[in-house]
């Protein structure tokens, strides 16, 4: 597993927390903070998501050759 691989799962698992948090699903204080805003609540966790996966799968792709 390669650094690319360790950031992204990093990315997907704190923005499932973060997720998980937002829907009431855990209760962690600090994480319950967030703003007004819906797009702002939604959009930073999805996209690192995105982006932690794409960094997966690059790591993976690069990995076989």
């Amino acid at each position: 597993m390669k650094t690319k691989s360790i950031i992204g799962i990093i990315f997907v698992v704190a923005s499932l927390v973060k997720l998980a948090s937002i829907w009431g699903l855990i209760h962690w204080s600090w994480l319950e903070r967030v703003s007004d805003e819906p797009e702002s609540i939604y959009f930073a966790p999805i996209l690192l998501i995105l982006i932690g996966v794409l960094f997966i799968i690059d790591d993976i792709y690069n990995s076989r050759r």
